[in-house]
């Protein structure tokens, strides 16, 4: 544990060659730039072939089980602003049950915290990243040694709101697939191996407002699954901005890849940390910016603008995918309701042939 952080490290970056668990810690200064979109990434950071393309199946030669895993969950009420317990249930449509290792992973919402990992019966939980930072999602697996045909099982996950959340809670995601040391089951259908969760809680009273009004947008763009990496634009407002009176610290953007996605390496802005970095499509690494101060100063409407490469790995669903982002203010720069700084973005896998 690094100042109040638990990673697991069994992986490398991206492109890293494939392992079962990967994980990656890295510290990198933070810089201060806007990044000019438009720029070529170069083809190194063309997407790692780990598994083959019918849509929405993983390659192993050797594999003849063919398992469908599934994920979905409820919404989770913050009693009293308190917890929250969400039901995440997983299973296996398929005749065929699975016979090699198996797990669910839950990315936790901003400004909520796990304090008990899941206990369920005939898995194992574990810490892959542990942040108690309110603006950094921490990730948890829970490991089944095979699942059988047919079958669901619920995993009750609790989470705790901490103070100053946002009126509107951000979401959470979960995930359950095949592990990459699995190689005896084939997952024949991966578009429904991710939820996305969300929560309700009372009301809150208008809190003071701060100087800041943070916000991002992105488009959503084509990847093309197994091809280079593309450039991601993200624009950043501050609805409170001024003309030459913006923002006078950085801000913090943070993020978790979606699925099957990943940041390479080349062509990464200044400022961008890996949190955690986990080379299996199926978990997702999260990163930091520092957005540089200044937001707004030339008004509300004016967007910094910086661009983060993504690029979508082979094997994954055709489909939009999606993950949580959230920005954030430090130093003396504060926001009085933070729900118009969290939100989800996505990008959408697509293939260049016929289908």
């Amino acid at each position: 544990m690094v100042d109040g952080i638990r990673e697991e490290d069994e992986s490398g970056g991206p492109g890293a060659a494939p392992v079962a668990r990967r994980s990656l810690l890295r510290a990198a200064g933070l810089g201060a730039a806007v990044v000019g979109l438009g720029a070529a990434v170069p083809a190194g950071a063309a997407a790692e072939d780990r598994s083959a393309t019918p849509a929405g199946t993983t390659r192993r030669p050797d594999v003849l089980n063919s398992v469908n895993l599934y994920c979905s969950a409820d919404a989770g009420t913050y009693m009293g602003g308190g917890t929250a317990t969400v039901q995440v249930t997983v299973g296996n449509f398929s005749s065929a049950a699975a016979t090699g290792p198996v797990s669910l992973k839950v990315i936790t919402p901003f400004h909520a915290n796990v304090a008990s990992l899941p206990s369920v019966s005939g898995a194992t939980s574990r810490w892959l990243y542990q942040n108690s930072a309110p603006d950094v999602p921490s990730v948890i697996q829970v490991s089944f040694n095979g699942f059988p045909a047919n079958t669901a099982v619920t995993v009750p996950v609790t989470f705790t709101l901490l103070p100053a959340a946002p009126n509107i809670p951000p979401i959470g995601r979960a995930i359950f697939t095949t592990d990459a040391n699995n190689t005896t089951d084939m997952d024949s259908d991966l578009t429904r191996n991710v939820w996305e969760f969300g929560f309700v809680r009372s009301s809150l009273a208008t809190p003071p407002p701060g100087n800041a009004n943070l916000y991002f947008t992105s488009p959503q763009l084509p990847l093309i699954a197994g091809g280079a990496a593309a450039e991601i634009p993200f624009h950043f407002f501050n609805g409170a901005g001024t003309l030459f009176d913006g923002t006078q610290s950085p801000a913090n953007f943070t993020f978790s890849t979606p699925f099957y996605t990943q940041v390479p390496t080349a062509g990464r802005p200044p400022g961008l940390t890996a949190l955690y970095e986990n080379n299996d499509p199926a978990i997702p690494s999260v990163y930091r910016l520092s957005v540089p101060p200044g937001l707004g100063s030339l008004g509300p409407q004016t967007p910094a603008t910086i661009g983060i490469p993504f690029l979508m790995q082979s094997g994954g669903p055709r489909e939009y995918t999606v993950s949580s982002a959230m920005i954030t203010p430090t130093g003396g720069d504060t926001q009085g309701d933070l729900t118009i700084a969290h939100h989800h973005f996505g990008m959408v896998s697509v293939i260049n042939t016929a289908v």
